[in-house]
């Protein structure tokens, strides 16, 4: 049993993993391709009789069939391993395996081509091309292609091979008696393939008028056909296209399905990149609407989960999760449309913490009000400038100190964190915690939710510089200062999210 189970890791690692079965797949594409090279070489080599280079190629040569060799045994243990561990032995199996492996041609590959004559040398090297179209993915999607058309494909060659059949003996009987060059049954066959094809390279050409007849009517057939068989083509591309993209479609929206307390980021820009790149840096799920289709595009490149939507739409705010999301960032440069998805996302989930980009120059307070009004914390990017450009002029040591801490180029941090219920910090004061001492922690605020009696609502509020003998407990959420790693290994020990 250690042996299967060897043999089906190793399976994994060279044909199923990713990462590795692509660097071994290229690895073989390399060594078939400098065979095929070396093959091409030594036969120059041997018609300009270059003795001293031919044990280059020989060496080549029994290198190229070693590695074929042990492919080959791998390829094959590891396969009856699979069928011992699913139990599953059948001629079908077998059968399949041949076919996807190539298993002729895999035999072929095998002979060493300096021991075979002209023109047999041409089967060595069409079985290590076919090898080559083997481990390659672009490839295998082209013949699954043909195999998707084969019912289509194999109407079509037979109608056409039908008609060939009939255009060469039709052509060799008129032909014959008064032409020398359609004497030859195989003459006839290789001018109804010629002119089919619509190549026409005029070598044999008909004399007679029935010749002439028939060579019309071939023609009129050759263009057909190759119609026929580009429409067959392409539409078997397309399909593959949509079905590509449909299993793309469904692999994201599966990922999407599977988030649990994550963000939804509405809009890709220069400002949504960056905190798109943050969010990822700290291992935070998230997903993002993007109804341009291009920076859609961009944001999967990026290797981000995005849908190619309108945000404001309720349906895409359901498909991507909002009723699990923790939060909603709202960064498009529109603030009408801002406020249409604010209101959307609000009505589905009232309870989730909503930032929104304020993009209004004139009036800016004002749009700040309508956001805050329903719920939303606002950033502006001029506000935010132009505050920034202040305090570096007031205070340009302190300005670097403090962006040196929200920079996401730097290692220090600024985190909330959470305090469990029951955990060892719960009611406890500042001063008797060991957060400071053990986790090389400041904490520079204390947020908490408070009750509202003439409001009538929960507000939060935010203490700057707490004392030590302020009292900390499960309502209670830290802002800390410090060093990325030491703000995750605090949250770790704890158990806080």
């Amino acid at each position: 049993m250690k042996v299967v189970n060897f043999l089906l890791k190793l399976r994994s690692i060279l044909y199923t993993d990713k990462v590795s079965s692509y660097i071994f797949s290229l690895f073989m594409r390399l060594i078939l391709f400098v065979s095929i090279i070396s093959i091409m070489v030594y036969k120059g080599a041997k018609i300009l009789e270059y003795q001293t280079i031919r044990p280059f190629f020989t060496i080549i040569e029994i290198f190229t069939i070693s590695v074929i060799i042990i492919e080959f045994i791998i390829n094959y243990a590891t396969f009856i391993a699979v069928l011992i561990k699913k139990k599953e032995f059948s001629f079908k199996a077998f059968l399949n395996q041949f076919i996807n492996t190539l298993f002729l041609a895999n035999i072929i590959a095998m002979i060493p081509f300096y021991i075979l004559p002209y023109p047999y040398t041409l089967l060595v090297v069409l079985a290590r091309l076919l090898q080559f179209g083997r481990f390659s993915k672009k490839i295998q999607e082209l013949l699954d292609v043909i195999k998707n058309s084969f019912y289509e494909l194999t109407w079509f060659f037979t109608i056409f091979a039908f008609f060939l059949f009939v255009s060469s003996i039709s052509i060799y009987i008129a032909e014959s008696p008064y032409n020398p060059a359609f004497r030859s049954l195989f003459n006839a066959v290789w001018w109804s393939i010629v002119t089919a094809t619509t190549v026409g390279y005029g070598d044999i050409v008909p004399i007679t008028k029935t010749g002439k007849i028939i060579a019309s009517f071939l023609m009129i057939f050759g263009i057909i056909s190759i119609a026929m068989l580009t429409g067959i083509i392409t539409s078997a591309f397309t399909r593959k296209i949509i079905e590509s993209k449909l299993n793309k479609e469904a692999t994201m929206q599966k990922k999407i399905n599977e988030l649990l307390n994550h963000y939804i980021i509405c809009g890709f820009g220069k400002i949504t990149s960056l905190v798109a790149e943050a969010l990822k840096s700290n291992n935070q799920d998230f997903v993002i609407i993007e109804k341009d289709k291009d920076k859609a595009n961009d944001a999967i490149d990026h290797g981000y989960l995005a849908v190619n939507a309108d945000a404001a739409d309720e349906t895409v705010l359901m498909q991507t999760g909002i009723m699990r999301a923790k939060g909603i960032a709202i960064l498009t440069n529109s603030d009408a449309e801002n406020l249409y998805i604010l209101m959307s996302a609000k009505e589905l989930n009232k309870d989730i913490f909503a930032i929104a980009r304020v993009n209004a120059r004139e009036n800016e307070e004002e749009a700040i009000k309508r956001f805050k009004r329903l719920g939303a914390t606002t950033i502006s990017p001029y506000h935010a400038s132009a505050t920034r450009v202040a305090r570096m002029i007031l205070a340009p040591h302190a300005a670097d100190a403090l962006f040196s801490i929200a920079g996401s180029r730097e290692a220090i941090e600024i985190d909330e964190i959470g305090i469990p219920k029951g955990g060892i910090y719960d009611g406890k004061m500042i001063k008797q915690t060991n957060i400071r001492s053990t986790y090389n922690l400041m904490i520079i605020a204390l947020a908490q939710e408070v009750f509202n009696p003439n409001e009538q609502k929960i507000e939060k509020k935010l203490k700057f510089n707490p004392s030590g003998d302020d009292i900390i407990d499960a309502d209670t959420i830290l802002i800390c200062v410090g060093l990325s790693q030491d703000l995750q290994r605090f949250k770790k020990d704890i158990g806080s999210t």
